[in-house]
């Protein structure tokens, strides 16, 4: 402390306060307060009208939308970018369609009905709800394994990292039926994709993603755009390859691949190289490089498939020149019906619902960081489960966010949710009138569009360096889980995925950094010891701590980095033990010699007497501001080591108790071998305590 002219120096900080322990500051301040209530008590706290009707409010928040509206604000920014996002959907509902094994139709039924259920339940005014590549390709495999399981007729399709061509067969009779199945099975998986996420969202488990890193989700999303972008080669190519359904895949399919290469269809390659052209250009050019310029991005697949059907149906592409088609789109909505639900399809649609999850809820969080605005973890799960639940009684496959068609609308500036009503009319205009005339639009075309919306997925190998950089156990992540989906199969990715993030927090909670911390001479600051070289005030004192809560993974590290940073009691113990040993022969030997070679006799014990160990510490304050939670192999070694260093004379303290930390000393057997004069709430305090005692 520094005084002039009798004022204190700004720079400098007074505290005045007396040091107290835990159970001082209790009996001064009173302790905290923990009220008790009975369960009844608490239900009839909790379901009182207004709750209920609050509650109810949270169900629907269209509600609150609607009432707080503010027409003249709003309205042109979420017809706007609604229309923008149209103009994406219903290409891609066609596209998804087929990439799902089903029919185009089926991605513009989903680009619909689960759109119009995200606008009631949603929180999101920049999700766009409904088709999905990554969740069109693990349909595919899904209906696909079923179809070979029960060996239907007329199943002439070849999956191959779901790479479907089963639209314009020769036996059109046989495909109804096939399709039926495949639309059966889709809808039974979105039908239980649906009650999971619900039931998760009634649950308030919204927290799961938290155990989630962003390095997974982007090598989840990366391997998922490796597999799309391989299952529409052949569609672009003009080829067709058998299926292939073992592990390594993807490795076969492009052996396949580069088998049928001479049987290239010339006249599709040269459709699938000029619509890339097209919409590389006008996507990554025109639209990126004058994107402050224009009011809406250039609409340019909803142009491209006008114009590519326009062209087919006039030029006879498909009689002509053999370029295969999209096929028969028929008006109209489907007719609601049960959706078919079977043990056989449970695990993999669960795994579905997982990654809906996990797509939607990131993309969510990504628009509420940037746009400043809230969204409900546990309500948005409620808002994917009917999303899906509903539009399984109209035949459609599982439902996600879409990330362009996201980024649309975050760019565009949507207001509301009510956005998604703008698209939702589009789309039925297309389903109920225009999808008759799309009949003829080439699949190459579709193919093409698929290929390029999630290419800029594979950008994300640009954050490999990075990641290496800043934290190697996300580079691990990220590669492991790419390879895994990559030389394996696709779901293998979520799986090892999932094992390696846990494995992760394990691994880093094993490896947390421990260090001591010293007082400062000149004041009261408290300084890593290692990395300042600065004069200690005290060095009978050391404060430990370690960045991680105490329990069965950290418990055994704990013991060992505290016996590292000071010294190992039970080692200590053993040299005193040997110096008493010692000393007693020497007494003994000096008994015998009645006095004789007393000059050699001294010098030896005086050379033994400079070697007795002497203990290096009073006292030893454990700073527990880190342990958030402690069990049971945490609160042994906690007596473990206040029992070894009690018995070289050494006290543990333990200062900045969490909340956690004084409740479970008090609970647990810990408060029966710790004195309750070593627990503090301040590290401060308990430094000035150890330097008062003797």
């Amino acid at each position: 402390m520094s005084i002039n002219g009798g004022e204190m120096s700004s720079d400098n900080v007074q505290l005045s306060r007396s040091r107290k322990t835990q159970s001082e500051l209790y009996e001064f301040y009173g302790k905290p307060k923990s009220p008790s209530k009975s369960f009844s008590e608490h239900i009839s706290n909790k379901c009182t009208l207004s709750k209920l009707c609050a509650y109810l409010l949270t169900l629907f928040p269209v509600i609150n939308v609607v009432r707080t509206y503010k027409v003249r604000k709003y309205i042109l920014d979420d017809l706007v970018s609604g229309l923008s996002v149209a103009c994406l959907h219903f290409p891609q509902g066609l596209a998804f369609g087929i990439l799902a094994s089903l029919s185009p139709a089926y991605g513009l039924y989903t680009s619909f009905f689960p759109v119009l259920l995200y606008v009631i339940f949603g929180t999101s005014q920049h999700v766009s709800f409904g088709t999905n590549a990554v969740i069109a390709i693990f349909t595919a495999e899904l209906v696909e394994s079923r179809l070979e399981q029960y060996d239907l007729p007329g199943h002439h399709s070849a999956v191959n990292g779901s790479t479907v061509d089963n639209l314009t067969t020769v036996s059109p009779e046989m495909d109804d039926d096939v399709l039926k199945y495949k639309v059966s099975v889709a809808a039974g998986s979105s039908f239980i994709v649906g009650l999971l996420l619900f039931i998760m969202g009634l649950c308030r488990m919204g927290f799961i993603t938290s155990y989630l890193s962003s390095s997974f989700i982007a090598a989840f999303t990366t391997t998922g755009a490796i597999h799309i972008i391989s299952s529409q080669i052949p569609n672009a190519l003009g080829i067709k390859i058998p299926p292939v359904n073992k592990p390594g895949k993807l490795i076969y399919v492009y052996i396949e691949i580069f088998k049928a290469f001479p049987k290239i269809h010339v006249a599709t390659f040269i459709v699938s190289v000029i619509c890339l052209i097209i919409l590389v250009l006008v996507k990554d050019v025109i639209n990126e490089r004058f994107k402050n310029k224009m009011k809406m991005p250039i609409p340019i697949d909803i142009i491209l498939v006008v114009v590519a059907t326009i062209i087919s149906y006039f030029a006879k592409l498909y009689d002509t020149f053999g370029i295969g088609v999209v096929g028969e789109i028929p008006p109209g909505l489907p007719t609601p019906e049960l959706p078919r639900v079977s043990v056989d399809i449970l695990g993999h649609s669960v795994v579905v619902g997982f990654i809906v999850f996990v797509l939607t809820i990131s993309m969510a969080r990504l628009c509420e960081v940037k746009h400043g605005y809230s969204v409900d973890d546990n309500q948005e799960l409620v808002a994917y489960g009917i999303a899906n639940l509903g539009g399984s009684f109209f035949s459609c496959f599982p439902a996600c966010v879409a990330p362009p068609r996201t980024v649309i609308l975050s760019t565009m500036g949507a207001k509301t949710t009510l956005n998604g009503i703008v698209s939702a009319i589009f789309v039925l205009l297309v389903i109920m009138f225009i999808g008759k005339y799309l009949e003829s639009a080439p699949k190459a075309v579709l193919a093409v569009m698929i290929i390029v919306a999630v290419k800029n997925l594979l950008y994300q190998f640009k954050e490999l360096p990075k990641l290496w950089r800043v934290n190697r156990y996300d580079f691990v992540i990220f590669v492991g889980t790419v390879l895994c989906g990559v030389l394996i199969d696709f779901p293998y990715a979520l799986y090892v995925g999932v094992l390696l993030c846990l494995l992760t927090v394990v691994v880093q909670s094993q490896n947390s950094s421990s260090y001591t911390i010293r007082k400062v001479e000149q004041e009261d600051r408290l300084l890593e010891q290692k990395t300042h070289d600065i004069p200690l005030s005290n060095s009978k004192i050391v404060i430990f701590r370690m960045e991680s809560s105490l329990y069965f993974a950290t418990a055994d590290q704990f013991v060992k980095e505290l016996y590292k940073a000071t010294f190992n009691p039970k080692a200590f113990r053993k040299q005193q033990d040997k110096h008493l040993e010692n000393n007693v022969e020497i007494n003994i030997n000096q008994s015998e010699n009645n006095g004789q070679n007393d000059e050699r006799m001294s010098l030896s014990k005086t050379n033994y007497e400079n070697e007795i160990p002497v203990v290096p510490l009073t006292h030893i304050i454990i700073d527990c501001s880190s342990m958030n939670y402690i069990d049971m192999n945490g609160m042994k070694a906690l007596i473990q080591i206040n029992s070894e260093f009690k018995q070289v004379g050494v006290t543990i303290m333990f200062g900045n108790c969490t909340n956690f930390m004084k409740t479970f000393t008090e609970k647990s057997d810990l408060s029966e071998t710790v004195d309750i004069q070593n627990v503090y709430s301040d590290i401060l305090d308990a430094y000035f305590a150890a330097t008062h005692r003797k």
